[in-house]
């Protein structure tokens, strides 16, 4: 069975954000975010991480995916679907 948490999606958030050539500030302009909330995503912040909101994580997915990784994509997209269950 594969098994996804929020840490891992954070990771891979993280990844993505670097693969489409992102500062943390451009991303949380380009998603409603402020640059902290970003970096308290990417450093796992508990609080930050058991808060984390589907809107937020698709935000965040549109902004970056036409730079990730083909992989990075597809083990996200089979992460959120099996967390989330969508």
């Amino acid at each position: 069975m594969f098994k996804y948490d929020k840490a891992e999606m954070a990771s891979d958030l993280k990844q993505m954000r670097i693969d489409a050539g992102l500062t943390q500030k451009e991303l949380a302009d380009r998603i409603g975010l402020s640059r902290e909330t970003v970096v308290a995503i990417e450093n796992k912040h508990q609080g930050t991480i058991a808060t984390l909101k589907m809107e937020t994580v698709k935000r965040w997915f549109r902004a970056c995916k036409s730079h990730a990784h083909s992989s990075l994509l597809a083990k996200f997209r089979q992460g959120i679907t099996s967390y989330f269950g969508i």
